[in-house]
This record gives C-alpha cells, sequence and structure tokens, in this order.
C-alpha cells in the first residue's frame, strides 16, 4: 500500500517558516561595495548564509556581480560549486591536506592557518602541475587559528619551498571591531600589515592583504586594506547597534497560531508550573519550540507579534511548542505570528532576540533548525530565480 496514494506531490506547509528576501541581501551587498570601492568584496555565505541558505544567496549576490565568496569548511565549498557558484570561493577554516583532491577538483582557495597544516599541504601539493592558491592566516591578536607573528618565521620557510602553493592572500580575523573604544583594531592591523610586509621581503609576495569584517567596513575604513570580507551585514543585521548603516534584514520568521486556550487567573503553564497567570487571560500555542531554534531563554523577555500587536511569551518555551499571551490581540487560530521581523509596522528584530536569549545576532540567525523551512524570494527583473517559493 502506498501512503503517498491520493496526496498531492506539493510539500505539506511548513508550521515554522524563515523567509529569506534576497532582493535585501543584494541591496545590502551594494551598500557594502559602494562604501569601500574599489576594493574586492568576499560576501561570506559560512554556515549556510548565516542561516540564509547558501546557493540561493550566492547565487542571488554571483547575479550582482560577487565573484568572491568565502567559506569555513572544504565541504561548504563544495556545496557552492555543485549548486554553480562560480568566482574564487575561500576556505577560511578547515582545510587539511587530506581535502586537496577536493579542493583541486573544485577549484578551492584554503587557508593556511598553522605551521604543520602548512608543511602537510605543501607536500601532498607538490607534485601538482599548477600551484594551488592559498590564503595565509595571520593570527594578530584573536587568539585562534592562524600563524603567530613568532612562527611566521617557519611558515615562510615552508612556503618558499612549497612549488606546489601560489599564496593568493593575506588576512587577519578581527577581534573588537565592533567596539570604537577598543585599541585592539588598530593593533591587528598594524601586526597584519608587519607580517604581510615580511612575507614580502622574503620573497613570498603577500597577495591582497585582508581583515576588515562586517564592523570593519561599517565602523573603521583603516581596516579596509585590500579586500574586504562582510558577513553579517550582507544579511542586514548591524554588527552593533550603533552600525546599522542603512542595512535591511533579510530573514524574517513566521509561525502560526495553532490553537487557541482560555486560561483563568492563577492557571500554571509550561513545564514545572512556573508561570501562573495573573489575570483571565487568553493564551495562544505556537508550533515552534527550542528545536527550532526559538530558544527556552527567551520565556517571559520577548513578545512576538500577533495581529500587529506584542503577544509576551510566556511559560517555558517547549521543544516544540510556545504559549503567547494574545488577551490584547484578539488572536485567533490560524493567525499569523512574527517571531521575527516587521508586522503591521512593529518589529522583532534580531538584535531584540540576542538581548532576550543572552546571546548575538550571529547565533540567532544561525540557531534557526532545519525544521523552519527556507522559502526564498526576490522580486527584481533578471535576478536569479532558483530558490524560489
Amino acid at each position: 500500500m502506498n501512503p503517498e496514494a491520493g496526496i498531492r506531490s506539493s510539500e505539506p506547509r511548513a508550521p515554522a517558516r524563515a523567509i529569506v528576501d534576497l532582493d535585501a541581501i543584494a541591496s545590502n551587498y551594494r551598500l557594502l561595495r559602494d562604501r569601500v570601492a574599489p576594493r574586492p568584496v568576499y560576501a561570506v555565505v559560512k554556515a549556510d548564509a548565516y542561516g540564509h541558505g547558501a546557493p540561493a544567496v550566492a547565487r542571488r549576490l554571483a547575479a550582482e556581480g560577487v565573484d568572491r565568496f568565502a567559506v569555513a569548511q572544504t565541504g561548504e565549498g563544495v556545496a557552492l560549486r555543485r549548486a554553480a557558484v562560480a568566482g574564487e570561493v575561500l576556505v577560511l577554516s578547515h582545510a587539511e591536506a587530506a581535502d586537496l583532491p577536493r579542493l583541486r577538483a573544485y577549484g578551492l582557495t584554503p587557508a593556511i592557518y598553522d605551521v604543520a597544516q602548512a608543511a602537510a599541504l605543501a607536500g601532498a601539493a607538490r607534485a601538482l602541475a599548477e600551484p594551488l592558491r592559498v590564503h595565509v592566516e595571520l593570527d594578530t591578536g584573536m587568539g585562534r587559528a592562524g600563524i603567530r607573528p613568532e612562527d611566521l618565521g617557519a611558515a615562510i620557510d615552508v612556503l618558499r619551498g612549497a612549488r606546489g602553493l601560489c599564496v593568493a592572500g593575506t588576512f587577519a580575523n578581527l577581534s573588537s571591531a565592533d567596539d570604537p573604544a577598543s585599541l585592539a583594531t588598530s593593533r591587528q592591523v598594524a601586526l597584519l600589515r608587519e607580517g604581510a610586509a615580511r612575507l614580502r621581503v622574503a620573497g613570498v609576495g603577500p597577495g591582497l592583504v585582508h581583515a576588515a569584517n562586517s564592523a570593519g567596513v561599517l565602523g573603521v575604513p583603516d581596516t579596509w586594506l585590500d579586500a574586504v570580507r562582510p558577513g553579517l551585514a550582507l544579511y542586514g543585521v548591524p554588527p552593533s547597534p550603533d552600525l546599522s548603516a542603512g542595512l535591511i534584514p533579510a530573514m524574517s520568521v513566521e509561525t502560526e497560531v495553532l490553537s487557541i486556550r482560555r486560561a483563568p487567573a492563577g492557571t500554571p503553564l509550561g513545564y514545572g508550573g512556573r508561570f501562573v497567570t495573573e489575570r483571565d487571560s487568553i493564551v495562544a500555542i505556537l508550533p515552534i519550540g527550542y528545536s527550532d531554534g526559538f530558544r527556552r531563554s527567551l520565556t517571559g523577555r520577548l513578545a512576538v507579534l500577533v495581529r500587529g500587536r506584542r503577544a509576551p511569551v510566556i511559560g517555558a518555551v517547549s521543544m516544540d511548542v510556545t504559549l503567547v499571551d494574545v488577551t490584547e490581540t484578539g488572536a485567533q487560530r490560524g493567525d499569523a505570528v512574527t517571531c521575527l521581523g516587521t508586522q503591521r509596522g512593529e518589529t522583532v528584530s534580531a538584535w531584540d532576540l540576542a538581548r532576550a536569549a543572552g546571546t548575538i545576532p550571529y547565533e540567532i540567525l544561525c540557531g534557526f533548525g532545519p525544521r523552519v523551512a527556507r522559502e526564498s524570494v526576490e522580486r527584481s527583473a533578471g535576478a536569479a530565480g532558483e530558490g524560489k517559493p
């Protein structure tokens, strides 16, 4: 017996949806591009484009003329190529010698972030007919991956003898560019310049020197150097509330009212009954929970939008459902609910969710899980059409 017999082929409507406005991403890119022109822009689309859907986002940006992308892992670069994304794809965080066949086959540019990794990759690439392009990551104060100043001499020795590698860029990650009071950014830029100069003097051309993330692009022109690597700002979210600069948020997250319940004053709600109604209340049940990225820590700290009015999250956010107080909204079963985005002029921003959850917008955007269906929309004539709902 076929359980699909008699069922239409269209997919069921997901109870929670992330709607991604590709036109907004394109607009944000143009704003950032024009700000740093004529420097090239590496569009950072790692972590599935910060939860926005990397293939659709990259194709839309490619239609805008983007020919440089950055990802975190080799597998993410392979996925872009399989989605027919051309141009340079820089692998920022994880590319080992064992990845060389895929790096070569898919035309990916790995980062050199460790002397031992550099030596292993150089050894594996020795027999290549054409050198593999690489970028050298320097640790100028982030304290994560990257070659420390005291190890740069050893790395230079490896690179000078590496016939199978060609340095096309040198970069660092900025730790505090979103804090205008921090002196760390200027120190990091100075160390990056010094490192690039050491490479050049040693006969290893540093290629494009780059450091600026979204905060650097928006707030610290001294970080722009030869190229920039915006991530969060592409998706319309400022890296700090003071750096909005006309960005357009690209993602909204919507669900709907699953059920309406009346709760007399004194009714305990949710796990543990820790929330007790203080008045006769109308409670809506929403089919979204912490498994979907709507965090348990939002309980009592956030309001969603129903009929353009704020409905506080009450009870404890569960794995699959959330309770909200809709007493003041007139809500009915089936009403649209905005958990992130704008409804009838009212907005819940990524920063609102981040503050309520005690985290940062990056984690909020990346945290919406696979049960939250991605729906890419675009209206521009001639835009890359794949990914439309």
